[in-house]
């Protein structure tokens, strides 16, 4: 479905200032709705007349039931049948009725006054507020609270209270002080909401009332006393984010923390008034098992990375301990070998040094492949052998379940490259959505007649099958790279697309 700004600009007369503000009012009205007990439904008008109206975006609180089972969103309300929404846009002043409830037959039609006497019949209809929401004195769309009638009798005083604070934030929208003008982020964690706890705040930043949830997270942050009257600071946690919301109009953030052991999200909604802040509303969300979830993962994480850098330490060991082991050989073909097992273990060393850095259990193979290129290079050339490897494409960021099979099968094929062309080697990468590709040319006489990969590879081309084929899952083929003279050898190695890993826990 096409966003709020998409559709007010193909079908509303809103300008583009109209537009942003509609859409920051639609990123803030879960707090209003929660406060009201109430859904809340953006209209916007098609004509400048206001004939007609669409409904640009609409929330259910999480304190209230909803009144529209459907999403309303994108269509349309004729002044006819709602003139009361006409009236609100046209001379941008708040208006009050009873409109038919969605799905129910036989419901009289259009607006009626809302009248005390008459809510207990009145089952088959709902209760609409209509606000204008106002841009420098201009009425540019019309916000509605649509309720249950029912729930307007005999409110308990957790309801008065936040419905109290809902008639603030409607003068406010009315006003054009609401949405706030800027937003501090929250992080990585839920916005707060009201069912998480709330505390209202007088003007001179003094706790007015504290709902039942947010007096338990203050309890979990230490303030044991009756906490009406005195400020935040004064109770002990951290005030910071209220006194930015009194001097900035901004709507502020911070996380609160007792003892490394308790956090909770403190954010500060300030009620303005006329360009000045009457109040604010305090919303607090206890964090501590999400937090403290988080460092179990963290710990998890540098406990992980810590093992890979010692494998990598144990394995360099090893590399090491069989180049000193090489130069005691007087066989070429058994120093060879060993040589070839170091650069084996060089190559595994390489990717565990790359994970023991990262804060996943991915690396970046692009960088593992030119540290795997120069330790070839080193071991393999020399003033007499000159070694000439050039590289193209990328495979980008892979897990180190592929990245380390595949650092082995590339460190093989290209020192099995250069043994059998003279020194120079192109490896070119590529890959689609569902696969990963490698392929390997060299300049030497190319593949023999009858060569089979299953019955005459040697040791290093058995490692390579025995990765691509039986771990990673893939394919691998040899032939010539040239049609003519000299022929080279091309390898080309296919391996499935890893999907996305699970996160750590």
């Amino acid at each position: 479905m096409a966003g709020l700004a998409e559709v007010a600009q193909r079908r509303t007369t809103l300008d583009r200032d109209a537009v942003e503000h509609c859409q920051r009012l639609v990123r803030a009205w879960s707090l209003l709705s929660d406060l009201s007990f109430s859904d809340l439904l953006l209209y916007a008008p098609t004509t400048p007349s206001g004939d007609t109206f669409i409904v640009l975006g609409h929330t259910r609180s999480v304190t209230g039931l909803t009144v529209h089972d459907a999403d309303p969103v994108g269509g349309e309300v004729s002044a006819a049948v709602r003139p009361l929404l006409q009236r609100c846009m046209l001379e941008g002043r708040r208006a009050e009725g009873l409109v038919p409830r969605a799905g129910i037959p036989n419901s009289p039609t259009g607006d009626d006054p809302l009248v005390e006497e008459n809510v207990g019949g009145i089952g088959n209809r709902i209760t609409v507020d209509y606000i204008p929401v106002n841009i420098a004195e201009e009425t540019v769309a019309v916000l509605a609270r649509e309720s249950d009638p029912g729930l307007l009798r005999h409110p308990n005083p957790v309801e008065r209270r936040y419905r109290e604070v809902w008639e603030r934030f409607a003068a406010m929208v009315a006003a054009g002080e609401f949405p706030l003008e800027r937003s501090e982020r929250v992080g990585e964690f839920r916005e707060p909401r009201v069912g998480d706890g709330v505390v209202i705040l007088d003007r001179e930043q003094r706790v007015e009332y504290a709902s039942p949830n947010a007096t338990s997270a203050l309890h979990r942050l230490g303030v044991l006393t009756n906490v009406v009257g005195r400020t935040l600071g004064e109770l002990g946690p951290d005030d910071r984010a209220v006194r930015r919301a009194y001097t900035s109009r901004y709507s502020t953030v911070e996380e609160l923390e007792r003892a490394d052991t308790v956090s909770v999200i403190a954010r500060c909604h300030p009620l303005v008034d006329h360009g000045r802040v009457s109040g604010a509303v305090l919303l607090l969300r206890d964090i501590s098992e999400l937090r403290s979830r988080d460092k179990l993962l963290v710990s998890k994480d540098a406990t992980i990375r810590e093992i890979h850098h010692r494998v990598k330490n144990n394995l360099q060991t090893i590399q090491s301990l069989l180049r000193l082991q090489s130069r005691r050989l007087e066989s070429d073909e058994a120093k060879s070998a060993v040589e070839q097992s170091a650069r084996r273990i060089g190559a595994i060393a390489i990717v565990h040094e790359t994970l023991s850095v990262e804060t996943a259990d991915v690396v970046d193979f692009d960088a593992v492949v030119r540290r795997l290129i120069g330790m070839v290079e080193e071991g393999l050339g020399s003033v007499e052998r000159p070694v000439s490897i050039s590289i193209d494409g990328s495979l980008g960021e892979l897990g180190g379940d592929v990245a380390m099979p595949l650092a082995v099968v590339l460190t093989e094929l290209v020192q099995n490259a250069i043994d059998h062309s003279g020194g120079a080697v192109q490896v070119h990468f590529g890959s689609t959505a569902k696969h990963l590709k490698m392929r390997i040319e060299d300049t030497g006489e190319g593949v023999p007649d009858g060569f089979a990969l299953d019955r005459d590879a040697r040791l290093g081309l058995t490692i390579v099958r025995t990765f691509v084929v039986h771990d990673l899952g893939g394919s691998i083929s040899l032939g010539r790279a040239n049609p003519v003279p000299p022929y080279g050898t091309a390898v080309d190695v296919r391996v499935p697309r890893p999907g996305p890993g699970l996160p750590l826990g």
